[in-house]
């Protein structure tokens, strides 16, 4: 009965999403707006499906903040994105629960669906991962701030406007194991599990290889099935790598640079 609720909760929220776009984007009067939000709905017969059963087991959408919006607004007049965030890892999260606990993997939960959010255009509040995590906001404040001390980025609504855009968790993880660092220290450092810090790693060198070819930063992100926000983050990451301190770790990950002699890397 409670997912019941909830399911009905959520589909008057999207209805008041699209019916404030008609009416603020669109300038319909009220009632207008409303007319066409109901006839939508009885075209597309959208009573029947409900957003969490089309996601994958452990997902869930939610409507949040977008990323274009501005501070001062009330929240009801902000403009409003869709996300599909994963709540549940499966086995990489049961890896980081067995390894570190129950704390470490709400940790890993808010930096993951921040970070997800963020790269499908929208900001999530502390509020929302209080709700999303069924956690006290107090707590998630507390781990904000212990991450945030580790050097683990968590692009809330506040700390986004606050700072701006900041380097995602995957790049930040990439970039310890470029600085040599161990499966066991960034786990350590980021909570993430073995099997999430090899899939950030691949992705990075997915998108070098595709950098390396010469292909346009606007096409890598289609072709590797990364966001484009996620695939400029590694490619900076990249430009930036190439140092000499570097180039023995990026020449174990991705083969040495044309034109230099080297062992190639399975």
């Amino acid at each position: 009965m409670e997912s019941e609720a909830i399911a009905r909760q959520e589909a008057k929220t999207r209805d008041g999403i699209f019916l404030e776009t008609l009416m603020h984007d669109f300038e319909l009067p009220p009632r207008t707006a409303q007319s066409i939000v109901e006839t939508a709905k009885s075209i597309y017969r959208l009573e029947q499906f409900d957003a969490d059963r089309l996601c994958e087991a452990g997902k869930t959408v939610r409507h949040v903040i977008s990323v274009k919006a501005k501070h001062g607004p009330r929240l009801k007049e902000l403009p409003m994105v869709s996300v599909t965030l994963t709540l549940d890892a499966g086995k990489e999260d049961q890896e980081v629960f067995r390894e570190h606990g129950s704390k470490s993997l709400r940790q890993t939960r808010i930096v993951r669906v921040a970070g997800e959010a963020l790269e499908q255009g929208g900001v999530l509040t502390q509020e929302d991962l209080a709700d999303l995590l069924h956690a006290d906001i107090r707590t998630i404040r507390r781990d904000i701030r212990e991450l945030l001390k580790r050097e683990v980025p968590v692009p809330t609504r506040g700390l986004y406007h606050d700072i701006g855009p900041t380097v995602s968790h995957k790049a930040r993880i990439v970039e310890l194991y470029l600085e040599y660092k161990t499966y066991s220290e960034i786990s350590r450092i980021t909570r993430h599990s073995t099997a999430s810090i090899q899939r950030y790693l691949q992705d990075f060198c997915r998108v070098a290889r595709c950098h390396r070819q010469g292909i346009p930063l606007s096409e890598i992100g289609h072709i590797v099935g990364l966001s484009q926000r996620l695939a400029r983050d590694y490619a900076g990451l990249y430009l930036r790598s190439n140092t000499p301190e570097r180039e023995e770790r990026l020449a174990d990950m991705l083969g040495p640079l044309p034109g230099k002699k080297g062992a190639q890397v399975s």
